[in-house]
């Protein structure tokens, strides 16, 4: 059964806060829309809106970021004047009701939902000259720090909005989760994971996120990683770059002496990933306008950089396109003074048959050019991304060795993931292929898959093994990308890991080595790698290096003494004493490291 979302119904959901748990904010059959087209029709768009609250209606829309330039008018060019994409600056509905309905987007569907190819709108080269310029103006002092981005657009068909906020629904409950049918085939959808601000009982808090930490394989690992962001003194001083900027910011809406930035630096866990945010709050002057309110605070520090206005005309100089809804602001206002919004992060624009998803990502001095514009793109991937299956590896030697931490492990990327995931139908599935296959009765060593999909149908294939022994290994040319969270998962989606692999072979080697895209090495095809060093240390990559975290990686970080993780180079694992390699099915190998690449 699905819910039919009529055109004009707005739904927030995830973690916007409702005053029912498990229900989302819907606001249905608009009385009124209310439309921003030109910058010079700002003040009384606001007073439009601000009258409507009075006579007690809500409102729920978005505001796009170029409507900001508003404000401040005399600053800026105003080349990016329009909305983008065809859309209005800004857009509210005016509703009598605000209903608590049960989500309409946590209907499964079938696979992983609707996949696209999107089209840069920037090659590498036209990013690295932007980046160049931006960087100019970090060394004369101009800006600390600037948020780049550019427009990434595809085909989308009819039917094919509301399937794909669904999937992205799925692997994504934690965000600020907002659909919005405008009209005339015009759809947003937003999975931010970013609050502007939340006013109630005339305070108003915003929340800046800045520093991220990927999720550990186990507990320990897990504790490690979340500890290690909050002690990262990077992280921390971009966190505080963005938290003075939201003070001051709060400082001219709030009443004098009562903003404080009581949390800082908390870090918060989400499904694929541990992420600092801190937390800047103030008691609103009485009384205040709407058009004062957002004056004051938009657009968000956190999508343009420091300081604002000078990060702002440095956008607008730069960008090829105007960002429209993307890093705007979306949410909703209810008579009694409660409002809560959004930053229009991972969010996308669908009209007319075609989307619009925006990536970037924040530049300050020491931003490495290549490594940002492949963040940029590797944003993209939740629009573009292939469908997979999540798969293990087992050893079978008369019983299932970490047959538990195996199914741990699987079970928190379907989680994440947004798999369906049922752990007693899998330890069925499991013990009786070992009858149907003769292991039991046969005995020796097996190597079993366990292959699930996203629909929670699972396949089992096993193959008899022999025992380990040293082993060869060879360099890929090829690098990773450590900020690719994908690596985190054991999946099928591993086509450069496998063809990397069959040319090693081809080359008679049993193994192949990656490095990032900042030289540390991270991981074989099918093994994580540890070194002992000359004084008795064991050392593996750490997570943040892009890997996976494998169970036998785990537990030899649990139990055995002088073992850490620390970033290597191709020079410390030359130098060490030993090489090692490791996975759960042919446990801990010691390997040598032959002077040669695969392309």
């Amino acid at each position: 059964m699905t819910t039919r979302l009529e055109p004009g119904e707005l739904r927030f959901g995830g973690a916007f806060s409702g005053q029912i748990p498990g229900r989302e904010l819907s606001f249905s059959y608009p009385v009124e829309i209310i439309r921003l087209e030109r910058l010079e029709e700002l003040v009384p768009f606001f007073w439009r809106l601000q009258e409507r609250l009075v006579q007690g209606y809500a409102l729920a829309g978005y505001i796009g970021y170029e409507a900001g330039y508003g404000f401040e008018s005399s600053s800026f060019d105003l080349r990016h004047a329009g909305g983008g994409e065809g859309i209005p600056l800004a857009w509210f509905g005016v509703y009598r009701d605000v209903e608590y309905s049960a989500p309409a987007e946590n209907v499964r569907i079938p696979g992983e939902g609707p996949r696209f190819d999107l089209e840069f709108e920037l090659t590498e080269a036209d990013y690295l000259e932007a980046l160049g310029c931006i960087k100019e103006r970090i060394a004369s002092g101009d800006v600390y720090q600037v948020n780049y981005t550019g427009r990434n657009r595809f085909a989308c068909g009819q039917g094919a909005p509301r399937e794909l906020f669904r999937a992205l629904c799925a692997r994504q409950p934690q965000a600020y989760t907002a659909w919005m049918d405008l009209g005339e085939g015009c759809y947003v959808l937003s999975l931010s994971p970013e609050l502007f601000f939340e006013v109630h009982d005339g305070m108003i808090e915003t929340c800046p996120m800045k520093g991220t930490a990927p999720r550990g394989a186990d507990e320990v690992e897990d504790r490690s990683l979340r500890e290690g962001l909050a002690r990262c003194s990077k992280n921390r001083a971009e966190n505080l770059m963005i938290v003075d900027l939201l003070r001051n910011d709060l400082g001219r809406i709030c009443r004098p002496g009562s903003v404080h930035a009581d949390r800082l630096f908390t870090v918060r866990s989400y499904p694929t990933l541990h992420q600092m945010v801190s937390s800047v709050t103030g008691r609103l002057k009485e009384p205040y306008t709407l058009y004062e309110l957002f004056a004051a605070l938009f657009p968000c520090g956190s999508v343009t950089g420091a300081p604002k206005i000078s990060s702002m005309q440095l956008i607008e100089q730069l960008e090829r396109s105007p960002r429209g809804v993307y890093t705007g602001a979306l949410g909703f206002m209810l008579p009694g003074g409660r409002m809560q919004f959004s930053v229009g992060i991972r969010t996308l624009v669908v009209q007319g048959g075609e989307g619009c998803y925006g990536t970037g990502s924040g530049i300050v001095w020491d931003s490495d050019p290549q490594e940002e514009f492949g963040e940029c793109r590797l944003k993209a991937a939740i629009i573009t991304g292939k469908q997979f299956s999540l798969f293990e590896s087992l050893l079978w030697n008369g019983s299932y060795a970490w047959l538990d931490e195996h199914l741990q492990r699987l079970g928190r990327s379907a989680a994440e993931l947004g798999f369906d995931f049922n752990e007693v139908h899998l330890r069925q599935l499991l013990d009786r292929h070992t009858v149907d296959a003769g292991m039991a009765a046969s005995g020796g060593r097996y190597k079993v898959r366990l292959v699930l999909d996203s629909s929670g149908k699972a396949t089992v294939t096993s193959e008899r093994i022999g025992l380990p022994g040293m082993v060869k290994v060879c360099l890929s040319a090829v690098r990773t990308f450590s900020g690719d969270s994908m690596l985190r998962h054991k999946t099928t989606q591993r086509e450069m890991y496998d063809r990397q692999l069959k040319l090693a072979r081809q080359a008679g080697f049993d193994e192949v080595l990656f490095c990032n895209e900042r030289g540390e090495v991270t991981e074989g095809a099918i093994s994580n790698i540890i070194i002992r060093t000359v004084d008795g240390r064991y050392l593996t990559p750490p997570l943040t290096s892009g890997l996976l975290g494998g169970i036998w990686r785990s537990y030899f970080l649990r139990t055995r003494a002088q073992a850490y993780e620390e970033a290597l180079t191709l020079s410390d694992v030359r130098d060490a004493e030993q090489l090692f390699i490791c996975n759960a099915v042919r446990g801990l190998r010691p390997a040598e490291l032959v002077p040669f690449s695969v392309e």
